[in-house]
């Protein structure tokens, strides 16, 4: 592991998504500097600035550094399984010619995305998904609930694709 890399796990509890994928909780300004220097070009902060533990000036520090900036906060108790699903299709969206890092204040609300992300866009089985998201945290009530309403949403759509690919599949005319 080289010196960047040394820097970015010491990261509070830090995961290695994919190549261009990455998640923590909140990174100092000093990490931020390590992140940009590893080829980060975006950031996702799903954490609230005025409740949690946050950076001050963060999204400056960031777009100084030349990296992209999202804040999209989910409320602790109250989080929307509509914006968990647009968070989820951005970070698809930008992983496809970018490298992402997201984060949160202690990457509990980013592990829960990141376990629907490893099965839903990546393709990952549960029982790893699953092994991966409690090396972070154990799910409170309130998130297990939107897990699971999310993961309903991202059922739903992966069987309408699978629909409408067997009705333009060539065998469906044969």
């Amino acid at each position: 592991m080289n010196d960047i890399e040394n820097k970015l796990s010491e990261i509070s509890n830090f995961q290695f998504i994919h190549e261009h994928l990455f998640s923590s909780g909140q990174p100092s300004e000093e990490q931020f500097k390590a992140i940009k220097e590893y080829g980060i070009t975006s950031v996702i902060n799903l954490a609230l600035v005025d409740a949690d533990p946050h950076l001050e000036n963060e999204d400056r520090i960031c777009l100084e550094l030349g990296l992209n900036y999202f804040h999209v906060p989910i409320l602790w108790d109250t989080p929307s399984d509509d914006q968990c699903l647009l968070i989820l299709d951005l970070i698809d969206h930008l992983v496809q010619k970018q490298m992402v890092w997201i984060h949160c204040a202690q990457n509990h609300r980013v592990a829960s995305l990141m376990y629907l992300y490893r099965q839903y866009y990546m393709n990952i089985d549960m029982p790893t998904a699953q092994e991966q998201f409690h090396q972070v945290w154990e799910p409170n009530e309130t998130w297990t609930g939107l897990i699971h309403a999310v993961a309903l949403q991202l059922q739903g759509r992966k069987a309408t694709q699978d629909l409408q690919q067997s009705l333009i599949s060539p065998d469906h005319f044969a």
